[in-house]
């Protein structure tokens, strides 16, 4: 049971670069591999926050929330290597950097930092730290970094992701993470309401 988050954010990896070199065809090389590891990191982490609102509405699934941290620190670890790829990426461009260039590494860095603060408070001593619900603040803040990765990937080179399978994928799935908080949220509002004095 513990090796379910292992197998699927293994498994996330694996259809990658499957589509990237045998469906696309692309040449084995560091591009390629920072966007799998991009991407991978978009949808694990996606993941991590998508199976909070999930198991709102399908209660069975409840079991399944000691997942989220195991899937958040693939979704890390994926990130760090796209981080670490990307300073060999833009050695090998040739294309100039624009605004929306800046712009975009600005949100990925806003996003990075926040992510590595949820990945190194992810433990039971940081819980007993901060206190249950200053911790679960904090970890919401996740939200926040997963918007700043919409714009990270909207605003990179011009906005060539929303032309590209992967990119359109990606914020497809961030934007049903968005939706289905939403729900949640508008949902557990409805519940708190008090009823009507007749």
């Amino acid at each position: 049971m513990q090796r379910i988050p292992h197998v699927i954010s293994a498994g996330v990896i694996l259809v990658l670069a499957w589509y990237y070199f045998f469906s696309l065809g692309r040449p084995f090389g560091i591009n390629y591999l920072n966007a799998i590891a991009a991407f991978s990191a978009v949808f694990i982490i996606g993941l991590s926050f998508l199976m909070g609102p999930i198991s709102r509405f399908v209660p069975a699934l409840q079991q399944d929330l000691q997942f989220r941290k195991t899937f958040g620190l693939w979704g890390y670890a994926m990130a760090c290597v796209h981080l670490a790829l990307v300073p060999a990426v833009l050695l090998q461009s040739s294309r100039e950097m624009t605004l929306a260039d800046g712009a975009s590494m600005a949100f990925a860095a806003v996003a990075f930092m926040i992510f590595t603060l949820m990945a190194v408070t992810s433990t039971g001593k940081w819980i007993a730290t901060l206190g249950y619900e200053n911790w679960q603040s904090l970890q919401r803040t996740g939200y926040v970094a997963m918007a700043a990765m919409i714009l990270h990937v909207a605003l990179l080179e011009g906005g060539v992701f929303f032309s590209r399978t992967t990119g359109i994928a990606a914020m497809t799935f961030i934007l049903a993470v968005f939706l289905l908080r939403a729900l949640v949220l508008v949902m557990g509002a409805k519940k708190t309401q008090k009823p009507k004095l007749q």
